[in-house]
């Protein structure tokens, strides 16, 4: 594939350059070590922006909104006459 011409440049090439091994890169003005400053502390306002924002992320996934105030069922005659039956029958098998 590659002619005579083109095999010479590239042997040429490689005895050229031989690889030297990376240095270490010396910095102008290494990191200083800084003393551990405390932590600011928020402020309330700020923290309760900070709250708001992370229930704000938590997606409500009900049918209805938020405020919405659902409704107790009301017992109706048929609820009444079906406890009787359970209390019945529970009281029928504690005596068995």
């Amino acid at each position: 594939m590659l002619s005579e011409d083109q095999k010479k440049k590239l042997a040429q090439g490689k005895e050229k350059s031989p690889v030297e091994a990376p240095q270490a890169s010396t910095r102008k003005n290494p990191p200083q070590q800084v003393p551990n400053k405390p932590k600011k502390t928020l402020k309330t306002n700020q923290m309760g922006k900070q709250k708001a924002k992370e229930k704000a992320k938590t997606k409500w996934n009900k049918p209805y909104p938020q405020n919405y105030r659902i409704p107790k069922k009301e017992k109706t005659a048929m609820d009444n006459v079906f406890n009787m039956a359970r209390t019945l029958m529970e009281f029928k098998n504690k005596e068995s």
